[in-house]
């Protein structure tokens, strides 16, 4: 099968969408032939020295003449996404003429708020993984302050004034198949296109050799994890006060919250306001390496994000035999499963009500040693089978009726 991959986002070696567009295509470039097209701005790090391509893949650097002089940075991307993506189908209707594209798949970025418009070629077109529109009631959000907090209000602004663009409904409208990252991004789609929308996960990860179940000895405290940025929306402030809760309870807990970013200040005093600012090991950051190291030395990883699209960080967890406790919200619940993770609801429950379960979580863990090794034991099956690259590129086949391997 020929494909034709859009990718903005698209590098070797990386993480986060650049490393998702590269994974993706690597994949299928096994089984198919693969044209990637991405941004101009791509290509040094495509063409760095030892990066090889796959045999099967071509990648065409693209940038309209009309938006060469804009540079790609944190303040210029949307934009620059959005009007790249305008530009992009004279480019791909001039490949589609030389290639003859089975198939074109849009990867990245993958938020639902900006159009593709692969799929006016006229062949079969996949429109995602698809994330952006996670988001957790207001109830959860009360004590989210300051700048963080009008980022998140913006943000709901922002995903409910998407269903009137009429760009994204064309968009939409010429889809084959639409792949969304959650649940709830599912919903947020106009509503004559929900139907034709599947939650599949973008993500997947190379589970490393030679993991096994860390057991907790006698008298040992339940080792409890958080990595990610120190973001109001990430849901630290409700993991310090839920591991102080299970403190209060008498259970013994030793917890390392790992990250840094904006909310920081704001999450110290939190843990001051709960008397356990001294009792938490502070770490700003780490070479990857050394992360993977501090993973082996956990018990648990408590995650309660309130609305991202994915989480890298809870399959690396599963990845070394983590079990992990996460909201019922958002791209985390996606990635674990009832034997991997305590999935705390959300429905009709306070700040305090969900942190009240966030540490009764805690609680079962620590009180259920042969239950949390067995937990422990079904993440790294899971990682290992379902959630693997190769199971994640192949597995939009079946959903078309295609093949999952080969022509």
């Amino acid at each position: 099968m020929k494909i034709l991959l859009s990718a903005f986002a698209f590098a070797p070696n990386v993480g986060s969408e650049p490393g998702v567009g590269w994974r993706w295509a690597a994949e299928l470039a096994k089984q198919h032939e693969v044209t990637v097209v991405t941004d101009a701005t791509r290509r040094p790090l495509v063409e760095a020295a030892g990066v090889q391509l796959p045999a099967n893949m071509e990648v065409v650097y693209y940038r309209p003449t009309w938006l060469r002089a804009m540079p790609l940075n944190s303040t210029t991307a949307q934009v620059l996404y959005t009007l790249w993506q305008f530009g992009l189908l004279g480019l791909a209707r001039r490949l589609h003429r030389n290639h003859g594209f089975d198939l074109a798949i849009h990867i990245t970025y993958g938020v639902f708020r900006h159009p593709s418009f692969l799929g006016y070629l006229g062949i079969p077109f996949i429109f995602g993984p698809l994330g952006g529109g996670e988001d957790a009631p207001l109830a959860l959000k009360r004590s989210i302050r300051g700048r963080e907090k009008l980022k998140e209000l913006l943000r709901s602004l922002l995903n409910k004034a998407a269903l009137f663009d009429p760009f994204l409904w064309m968009a939409f409208a010429k889809t084959t198949l639409i792949l969304t990252k959650t649940e709830d991004t599912r919903r947020a789609l106009p509503w004559p296109f929900r139907r034709r929308a599947v939650v599949y996960p973008e993500i997947g990860i190379d589970a490393p050799k030679g993991i096994h179940p860390c057991p907790r000895h006698d008298g040992e405290p339940l080792r409890v994890l958080f990595a990610g940025r120190l973001l109001g929306w990430k849901g630290a402030h409700l993991a310090i006060r839920a591991v102080a809760h299970a403190m209060e309870r008498g259970v013994p807990v030793e917890f390392t919250l790992l990250g840094r970013g904006p909310f920081e200040a704001e999450l110290r005093k939190v843990a001051m306001a709960e008397g356990i600012h001294d009792r938490i090991r502070w770490i700003s950051q780490m070479p990857q390496q050394e992360l993977f190291a501090l993973y082996r030395t956990m018990h648990c990883f408590l995650f309660p994000s309130l609305h991202d699209s994915s989480g890298n960080v809870v399959l690396e967890a599963q990845a070394f035999g983590l079990p992990v406790i996460c909201l019922d919200i958002g791209g985390p619940v996606t990635l674990v499963t009832s034997e991997t993770a305590v999935v705390v609801s959300t429905r009709n429950q306070n700040e305090q009500g969900v942190i009240q379960h966030l540490a009764d979580a805690v609680k079962r863990l620590a009180d259920n040693e042969p239950g949390r090794l067995a937990m422990s034991q079904a993440s790294l099956d899971h990682v290992r089978g379902a959630m693997s690259w190769g199971n994640r590129a192949y597995g939009v086949f079946p959903l078309m009726g295609l093949p999952q391997h080969g022509d």
